[in-house]
């Protein structure tokens, strides 16, 4: 299965970059991904304006399966509308083929209006183990824009998500193999207790932090191995990680979940 991962877009910035979000979306192309995960961030301030200038750019993705959550920055000025309006709900569950079988992938809004940082929410606890949990047919992928670990390379660590202990916990224990975020412009990746957490860079603005480039990652995954590469739009590509495909660990946890992490019963 191959996965392109982008966040981070910033439509509306004056560092905002067409051409590379160009580039991005041309190499994407001639990939011919699986899916295309869109981490967040889409605009600067939340404006209509905004979201339909990166709509006229993300139409030009060729793949079937293009998957878009809202980010802090498209919250603001009650943007989390336009972001319905334009791009459809914010959050959903979804399969995509894979070589190997079916991806389980779900799309979550972890955003709160005028705020930096994210949670995902007692709300939302027994619905990721809903979707998750038992499922056999492929990979988990959970894609939302805030960061659950912090990031090296992006200076103090103040807007994360606020709620990561808990998600944490949710995710190694359903068996989570992906998450993909964004929101801190730096690419990373972590791998906790089997859980991949996966950071993209921003994508096409100049709003970049130390030494990274603006960046994109393109994750593939076979029955043996994962490998993560960072691309450069227009200028090539690096390897950011690798790692295999069934995670080896000799860790175990022996508490139940439900001794630290309690469900709401599911609102719908």
């Amino acid at each position: 299965m191959r996965i392109v991962q982008m966040s981070d877009i910033h439509v509306g910035s004056g560092l905002f970059r067409p051409e590379l979000l160009e580039a991005a979306i041309e190499e994407t192309n001639a990939l011919t991904p699986d899916l295309v995960a869109i981490a967040g961030d889409l605009t600067t301030d939340g404006y209509l304006w905004e979201f339909e200038e990166a709509r006229t750019y993300l139409d030009r993705i060729a793949c079937p399966h293009v998957v878009i959550v809202p980010g802090n920055h498209d919250a603001k000025s009650v943007g989390y509308r336009h972001f319905e309006d334009i791009f459809g709900q914010r959050e959903q569950a979804l399969t995509v083929p894979a070589p190997e079988g079916e991806a389980k992938v779900v799309a979550l809004d972890c955003t709160k209006p005028d705020l930096d940082e994210g949670e995902v929410g007692r709300e939302h606890y027994a619905w990721l183990d809903s979707e998750f949990r038992g499922w056999d047919r492929g990979p988990k992928i959970l894609i939302l824009h805030h960061h659950i670990l912090a990031v090296p390379g992006t200076g103090r660590d103040t807007n994360n998500l606020r709620d990561a202990g808990d998600v944490m916990a949710i995710l190694r224990d359903v068996r989570v193999d992906l998450v993909l975020s964004g929101h801190r412009h730096v690419p990373w990746v972590w791998s906790i207790s089997g859980v991949r957490i996966v950071h993209s860079g921003t994508v096409s603005s100049m709003r970049v932090r130390g030494t990274m480039p603006p960046s994109y990652n393109v994750i593939d995954l076979n029955r043996e191995t994962v490998t993560i590469t960072l691309h450069e739009p227009g200028k090539g590509e690096e390897l950011l990680a690798t790692f295999s495909r069934q995670p080896v660990t000799t860790s175990e946890f022996y508490p139940a979940l439900d001794r630290f992490v309690r469900y709401d019963k599911l609102p719908f």
